[in-house]
């Protein structure tokens, strides 16, 4: 057995290794490799392109914002999970659709008080499309298909159905086909008069993605301002550690968004969720699937406020555990509502039974240091 080790060795056999790749908002490039920090890649794009071995790491720069969605291309294996976690110092890497755009990237319509900004285009290099970060790359890597929401400062503007019908400040119209928005402003450029213009640019898409992938482990990333899913679980997935992330909408788009959906095909038997936070949603975690039962998954320490529904909907019929989770509202599935509740009632039972029998002991001790004091003539 060794002689055919060394043989291979000589023979020049390629033997599997881990790899570390690394993404950089600011200085990268995705004309690198990616295998390094000063050869880093730039876009979540890039990820999503990419294939990976059992045993990578993705490495996103902390102090980093992409406006993208990252959906990692590739599965790990037992024992050698594929990691996408952060590198370096700062604010955990940020997912989001906020868009703030600029003064510069504003121009006027004529004489009008229409204004528009071009948002992508697929020509690089040119000067008048919205860009971000220290070297001014283009924000988009991809075409908005839709924008539902644009901000106003903290006012969200109201859609119209064409750039003729812009008629009040706020108002506003995307053109899908050129990717342009224009809105209304009623005392000069958008970014002055109502100090910041933003459209949610992830309009309609998940931020982050696991479709048909297992053995995975994600953590450390803020994610936000979305109007459809924060995290989105589907397809064979399974064998999944989603941890320290935080999935915060503050978007109200009817019976979305939700902050973790997760939804996978099949039978998952291995998905974890530890130290998430999911607030200000429509609902900060959704459970569906599993209409046949055996399946298995984990929530512990998850936090779910001011959402505007609920904090968890569970349908997957008691596959779910939770441990130390503050959800807020809850809506399950019958059946484990009903055993929920009578775990309550038993809780309950065992509380008071406990407290009756913590207060009677008080009583004695109370009345026992009395008696002695009384025996021994102390007031």
């Amino acid at each position: 057995m060794i002689k055919r080790v060394l043989l291979l060795l000589f023979l020049g056999a390629p033997l599997a290794c881990a790899s570390d790749y690394y993404v950089d908002c600011n200085y990268g490039s995705n004309g690198n490799p990616g295998t390094s920090p000063q050869r880093a890649w730039r876009t979540l794009l890039q990820v999503g392109i990419s294939s990976f071995q059992a045993g990578d790491t993705i490495n996103l720069k902390r102090d980093c914002t992409w406006n993208e969605a990252l959906t990692p291309p590739s599965s790990g294996s037992s024992g050698s999970l594929i990691k996408i976690d952060s590198y370096g110092n700062g604010q955990p890497p940020h997912l989001t659709g906020y868009l703030p755009i600029a003064a510069q990237w504003w121009s006027r319509v004529g004489a009008t008080n229409v204004w528009s900004a071009v948002l992508y285009s697929a020509t690089s290099g040119l000067a008048n499309v919205v860009q971000c970060g220290i070297r001014g790359f283009y924000c988009l890597t991809q075409p908005p298909s839709q924008l539902q929401y644009v901000r106003f400062g903290t006012v969200w503007g109201i859609a119209q159905a064409s750039q003729t019908a812009l008629s009040q400040d706020r108002d506003f119209w995307y053109d899908a086909t050129n990717f342009i928005l224009y809105v209304y402003s009623a005392s000069g450029n958008p970014a002055t008069h109502y100090s910041t213009v933003a459209p949610m640019a992830l309009s309609g898409k998940s931020v982050l993605t696991v479709t048909n992938a297992s053995w995975l482990e994600i953590q450390h990333l803020k994610i936000d301002w979305f109007d459809g899913y924060g995290v989105q679980v589907q397809g064979a997935s399974d064998h999944l550690w989603l941890a320290n992330l935080a999935a915060n909408s503050e978007v109200e788009n009817g019976a979305v968004p939700l902050g973790f959906y997760v939804h996978p095909d099949g039978v998952p038997v291995d998905i974890h969720l530890y130290n998430t936070d999911a607030n200000m949603n429509y609902a900060g975690y959704h459970f569906d699937g599993c209409d046949s039962g055996g399946c298995a998954f984990e929530i512990r320490n998850c936090r779910a406020y001011a959402n505007r529904a609920y904090g968890i909907v569970d349908n997957v019929h008691g596959a779910v555990s939770y441990d130390y989770c503050q959800p807020g509202r809850m809506k399950l599935a019958e059946d484990r509502l009903v055993a929920l509740e009578k775990n309550d009632l038993r809780r309950t039972v065992y509380d008071r039974i406990v407290i009756a029998g913590i207060t009677f002991a008080i009583t004695v001790a109370i009345s026992t240091i009395v008696a002695w004091r009384s025996y021994m003539g102390l007031k």
